[in-house]
């Protein structure tokens, strides 16, 4: 017997497994473990140290590359990407994907170990690195509507 044959001469059956199937999927919907704002994890960190009145080849050679060398004696990294600006150089250290939320604060910790190391061999003018991790209050998109002739208010 063919089944849509089937269901089409048997009406009431049709609508009942219907009707079943229909409660099922409502309750199974309702049952379903989801959370308002989803946690995801960044695997990237930022080193930001301030070295005011340098210029970008200085920040470069005496505060970036010292503090790459030190970060780079790390298992757990995946990359070190250095940017050296007038007074500032900012690294941006990327963790190998293996390491899950678990690890990441222990990995974050011997970040912060192997820069305050470094610290000591930085020059005497530069400031304290500041290792930023946690990324859990910025949004993650901002959208901007402007247009000519309209304001603020």
């Amino acid at each position: 017997m063919n089944i849509a044959q089937f269901f089409i001469e048997r009406r009431v059956v049709t609508l009942v497994l219907t009707v079943v199937m229909l409660g099922a999927g409502l309750v199974s919907y309702q049952s379903l473990s989801r959370l308002e704002d989803p946690e995801f994890t960044i695997k990237d960190a930022l080193v930001i140290t301030p070295y005011p009145g340098a210029s970008a080849a200085e920040v470069e050679a005496e505060v970036s590359d010292r503090l790459e060398t030190a970060v780079q004696k790390m298992g757990q990294l995946k990359r070190v990407v250095s940017k050296s600006d007038r007074g500032l150089s900012t690294l941006t250290v990327t963790i190998k994907d293996k390491y899950d939320k678990h690890k990441l604060p222990q990995v974050w910790d011997e970040l912060r170990r192997k820069i305050d190391d470094a610290q000591r061999e930085l020059p005497p003018g530069s400031g304290s690195s500041l290792v930023v991790d946690d990324y859990g209050d910025v949004y993650g998109i901002f959208i901007a509507i402007t247009g000519d002739g309209y304001t603020y208010a």
